[in-house]
C-alpha cells in the first residue's frame, strides 16, 4: 500500500502535530507500507525509515510559520497543495493521508486521483484560532468552521486525536472515525537528525519519552548529565543554597497555554515556599521575551528560568528532576500532547480543569485545579507540602499511562485504520 501524507507544517518542529505526524509516520514504517510526506521546507530534517520526505520550495522572507493563520501560512499551504499534486502525477497512491488544513486539500485530490482520503483531526480549526488571538475575526473562524465541516463530511475517516474531537466530528457530520491518542514515544524512537541535514527550522523540543532510572552519574548521556547540571543550580532567590523543588512546563508558549497564569501563580507560592523554581521548556524569541517582562512585572524573575526550546532526547532528564510537572492551559478541547509524557514519567502532574484535560486526566492520576492563578497556587502548594499524596498520584498516572499509551497499541490502532482503509479501496476496485 502507498500512502501519501500531507502535513502542513514545519517538520520536525517544536509542537503537538509535527510530532503526532512523526509518531505515524514512525507506525506506518514499521507496518511496512511505502509512505511520502509532502510538508513544509522549514523544521529539523529527521531520519525515518522507508519514508520520503518531499518539502516545498522555501521562500526567503519566510523563516518561521507561527501556530494558526497566518500570510505565511497561506503561501506554504499553496506551495503545498502543487507539490501534492505533482506527487499525485508522479506516482499511484492508494491512500491520501492528511493533517489539519490539509484535509481541504485531500478533498479535492482524492476525488481528482481515485484515492482513499483519511484525515487526521487534531483541533477544531475555528476553536484554535479564536484561542490564537482571531477571536474578534468572525469571518475567519465562520470560514475555518465551514471549511472542516466540508473535510470532515468527505473524508473516508476521520482520525481524531481524543475523545473531545471525536464529538465534535460526529456533530459536523463525519461518517467514520476513529480515536487513536497521542502517544510518548519510547526513547528508542525519538527524533533522531539526518547526518548533514540541514534544518531551516528550529529545534524540537515538546515531546518527551521516559528515560531508564538511574541515580548513578555516570550512567547518565552528556546530555543528561547537562540537563542535570543545569536544573541543580542553587535558587538565585532563596538565602539556602539547597535545591529548591522544580515545576516544569514543556510545549509551546502560546496565549492557551496558560503560561501567564502560571507566572501569577508563582507570586502567591513563593511566599510560602521562597526555594521553589520555574522552567519553562519551549517558545519562541519574542514569546520568551514577552514572558520575562511578565516576570520583572511580577517580580519572580529570579525563581523562573526559560530554557527555549530543547531537543526531545533531554526532555526525560528534565523531568526526572522536576518536583511537578505543570499544564496550566485554559482554553481549547483538543488533548494536549505532553500529557502522555507527563503521565509516564513518574512525577506528579497538576492541570488546569478544563476540557482538554478531564477528558483523559481525573483526580486519580492528576491534580486538577481550576484555571485561574490562585488554583495553580494552590494546587503547587499542596503537592508541594503533602509528599506521600504526590508520590501516590505519580505512581497511579505511570500506571495509567502504561495501560492507556503504549507504543504497540499505538502501531496496532494505526494497522486496524489501514486495514480498514485497504478493504475499503478493494471494493471499489476489486483485482
Amino acid at each position: 500500500m502507498k500512502i501519501l501524507v500531507i502535513a502542513p507544517q514545519p517538520f520536525f518542529a517544536p509542537r503537538g502535530v509535527p510530532f503526532s505526524v512523526y509518531a505515524q509516520l514512525r507506525a506506518l514504517s514499521e507496518l511496512g507500507y511505502q509512505t511520502d510526506l509532502v510538508t513544509y521546507p522549514l523544521g529539523e530534517p529527521v531520519a525515518l525509515a522507508g519514508v520520503r520526505i518531499w518539502r516545498i520550495p522555501g521562500l526567503p522572507f519566510i523563516r518561521e510559520v507561527p501556530v494558526g493563520p497566518s500570510p505565511a501560512k497561506l503561501l506554504f499551504d499553496l506551495l503545498l497543495f502543487l507539490w501534492a499534486c505533482w506527487r499525485l502525477c508522479c506516482q499511484r497512491y492508494d491512500c491520501l493521508c492528511t493533517h489539519e488544513e490539509a484535509g481541504a486539500f485531500g478533498v479535492v485530490l482524492a476525488a481528482l486521483f481515485r484515492c482513499q482520503h483519511v484525515y487526521y483531526m487534531h483541533s477544531h480549526l475555528a476553536q484554535q484560532a479564536a484561542c490564537l488571538g482571531h477571536e474578534h475575526q468572525r469571518w475567519l473562524l465562520w470560514g475555518l468552521h465551514r471549511l472542516q465541516v466540508w473535510i470532515l463530511r468527505h473524508a473516508k475517516a476521520v482520525v481524531a486525536i481524543c475523545p473531545a474531537l471525536e464529538r465534535e466530528a460526529w456533530q459536523m457530520g463525519a461518517r467514520k472515525t476513529y480515536v487513536i491518542e497521542s502517544v510518548a514515544l519510547p526513547e528508542g524512537l525519538l527524533p533522531a537528525s539526518e547526518d548533514g541535514g540541514e534544518g531551516v527550522g528550529q529545534q524540537p523540543v515538546a515531546a518527551a519519552a521516559t528515560a531508564t532510572e538511574s541515580s548513578d552519574p555516570a550512567a547518565l548521556t552528556l546530555v543528561q548529565r547537562r540537563a542535570r547540571i543545569a536544573i541543580d543550580r542553587p535558587d538565585l532567590g532563596s538565602a539556602s543554597q539547597g535545591v529548591g523543588p522544580v515545576l516544569l512546563y514543556t510545549g509551546t508558549l502560546e496565549r492557551y497555554q496558560g503560561l501567564e497564569l502560571l507566572l501569577e501563580s508563582a507570586v502567591m507560592v513563593r511566599q510560602r515556599c521562597p526555594a521553589v523554581r520555574y522552567q519553562i521548556i519551549g517558545g519562541r524569541p519574542d514569546q520568551i521575551a514577552a514572558l520575562r517582562a511578565l516576570c520583572c512585572r511580577l517580580g519572580v524573575e529570579e525563581c523562573v528560568e526559560f530554557l527555549g526550546q530543547r531537543p526531545p532526547s533531554e526532555m526525560a532528564a528534565y523531568m526526572k528532576q522536576a518536583t511537578i510537572l505543570v499544564s496550566p492551559r485554559c482554553a481549547g478541547t483538543n488533548m494536549p500532547l505532553k500529557l502522555a509524557s507527563y503521565l509516564h514519567s513518574g512525577k506528579p502532574v497538576l492541570a488546569t480543569s478544563i476540557a482538554a484535560h478531564t477528558q483523559v486526566l481525573n483526580p486519580e492520576v492528576a491534580l486538577l485545579v481550576p484555571p485561574t492563578s490562585q488554583g495553580l497556587a494552590a494546587g503547587t502548594l499542596l503537592l508541594l507540602e503533602n509528599s506521600t499524596y504526590a508520590h501516590a498520584l505519580a505512581c497511579a498516572a505511570k500506571r495509567f499511562a502504561a495501560r492507556r499509551w503504549s507504543w504497540s497499541a499505538f502501531v496496532r490502532q494505526q494497522q486496524r485504520l489501514y486495514a480498514d482503509v485497504v478493504a475499503a479501496e478493494m471494493r471499489r476496485f476489486p483485482r
